[in-house]
């Protein structure tokens, strides 16, 4: 017990890593609970039946030299000492930051189970348009707007620095750390009102705000379950509901609407990836299993495109039967909901879930784990109920039924990307390294920070779209990282992930060294002609 208090206070003062939030009263409730120890322990050497307790019988035979006249009378102030100093710190607790020793257990009790890709609905846009009642509240504009259950979050946070030492926003430089946005809530909810410090602006700069990729690593390391991105979404909705957005984030809604991609490309040309393929679009053949859902960056992205093209050759070889939308196939506005603006994403979901469920879409198979997390994750909630597949999985379970046959590879390793979306959000680690084990001369080399460890891309959170500010890109963070373990082939499988770190390897200079490949392109190279 005093070797692991000694432990403790040499980690918050001393120890290297990251730094530690100190204040004075942190040594001085370590130096009371050390006091109640001693003299808890000095009461059982002093009693006459020490034999229970282990340090009791160490220091029994110190006293009794004394006598036991003496030891009678020793033990009642050494209790009232050791009472007085339980009770104080027990009093002192709710004034202090020890009230996470009741606010933590609090929290995890009260968290909902909900399904991780799902973020909250703050709003029914299809009730609204029915009712015609269209006055409701977006976003969190001021402490009180958030619930009691977020709030009482913040008075849980323990200053661990688990979330700020594994937030890619943090490392990059920017603006950013998820536990001092979360100890600036806390303050501002204990504040009087009086103060008259506003939420937005006084509190929380903005930037902090559009600088999360919403990879929810701090959720994921926070050992009381703190929603930190949940608090995140409800500011930046506010701030999408005020207009307080720059001309990108604004450019970017615009063309969801006007042209049903963020690339602001023509929707005419949305299947120009797929020329000379013999594509069929969905209907025109009975019995096709899967819908193909190409996605925004697979069908305009001229890096991407070569993933879908490569997944495609890959169904083809397995005879599995799909089709696509074509040029009817739009945005399902993910990205919209990420950085704020939920009704342009409810309107989506509803047009778009009205047209797969009319043409009979059962199951969906996509290169994109945004999309796969979308239609997986927060679709079923307004009806739309399909099974999605990632590509990987597919690819994996090909591979299983002996469906692909795979030629003889030349010698090569490969590190693998765990796309944060496809992992941190859906826990699916296996498939992509199943295909890469399976691939015949590819030896796979873990990075440091792998499966939930995994250090994000960048690109999440509407961040692929839009500036922010900081020291050195998550991508080339990353792109360092794996160039570090000399591997051939810098793997990933999703296309956020495969554009940043494409951008990020003419930076680090590892374009021709260390190639960014999709683990699909692995695959169709890989087929026997």
């Amino acid at each position: 017990f005093g070797a692991g208090l000694i432990l403790l206070e040499y980690k918050r003062l001393r120890a290297t890593g990251p730094p530690l939030e100190t204040a004075w009263e942190d040594s001085f409730v370590y130096g009371v609970i050390v006091a109640m120890a001693v003299s808890g322990f000095l009461m059982m050497g002093v009693n006459t039946w020490a034999w229970p307790s282990p340090a009791g019988s160490v220091l029994s035979p110190l006293f009794e030299p004394l006598g036991p006249k003496v030891l009678v009378e020793l033990y009642p102030g050494l209790w009232l000492i050791h009472s007085a100093l339980v009770f104080s710190l027990i009093a002192y607790i709710p004034n202090s930051r020890l009230i996470h020793l009741i606010t933590s257990p609090a929290n995890v009790y009260y968290t909902p189970i909900t399904v991780k890709g799902e973020l909250t609905t703050p709003f029914d846009l299809k009730q609204m348009m029915e009712t015609g009642n269209f006055d409701v509240k977006v976003g969190a504009s001021e402490i009180n707007d958030f619930t009691w259950r977020q709030m009482l979050s913040f008075d849980a946070c323990t200053l661990c620095v688990r979330c700020t030492d594994a937030c890619p926003a943090t490392a990059s430089g920017t603006k950013l750390s998820p536990m001092h946005l979360i100890l600036k809530l806390k303050d501002l909810e204990l504040e009087s009102r009086d103060t008259g410090r506003r939420l937005h602006g006084d509190v929380v700069d903005p930037e902090e705000l559009w600088a999360c990729t919403t990879c929810r690593a701090c959720v994921q390391e926070c050992p009381v379950l703190i929603q930190h991105v949940e608090a995140i979404y409800d500011m930046r909705r506010h701030l999408m509901a005020e207009g307080k957005v720059d001309k990108k984030k604004r450019d970017l809604l615009t063309f969801l609407s006007t042209v049903g991609n963020p690339y602001g490309l023509a929707s005419g040309d949305r299947m120009k990836w797929a020329e000379g393929l013999d594509i069929k679009i969905w209907g025109e053949e009975p019995e096709q299993e899967f819908l193909y859902w190409v996605g925004c960056a697979g069908s305009y992205d001229t890096r991407n495109q070569m993933v879908s093209r490569a997944l495609v050759k890959i169904m083809k070889a397995a005879k599995v039967s799909f089709g696509v939308l074509g040029n009817d196939e739009r945005c399902n506005c993910e990205v919209a909901r990420r950085v704020g603006e939920e009704g342009r994403f409810q309107q989506a979901a509803m047009e778009l879930i009205e047209t797969l469920n009319k043409r009979g879409v059962k199951k969906i198979v996509t290169q994109c784990p945004h999309c796969y997390n979308t239609f997986r994750n927060e679709y079923p909630r307004f009806g739309g109920k399909f099974e999605v597949l990632h590509h990987t999985q597919l690819i994996a379970k090909l591979l299983q039924e002996g469906r692909l046959r795979l030629a003889k590879g030349k010698q090569e390793t490969v590190t693998f990307h765990d796309p944060c979306y496809l992992g941190r959000y859906n826990d699916e680690y296996e498939a992509p390294r199943r295909i890469i084990r399976a691939l015949s001369g590819k030896r796979l080399i873990e990075l440091p920070r792998s499966r939930s460890k995994s250090f994000c891309c960048g690109g999440g959170g509407g961040n692929t779209w839009y500036t922010v500010e900081g020291k050195k890109k998550c991508s080339v963070i990353r792109t360092e990282e794996a160039h570090r373990m000399k591997p051939d082939i810098f793997a990933a499988a999703c296309p956020y992930c495969i554009s940043m770190f494409e951008d990020a390897a003419k930076i680090v200079g590892t374009s021709e060294s260390m190639p960014v490949r999709d683990v699909a392109e692995l695959v169709a190279e890989a087929l026997e002609q």
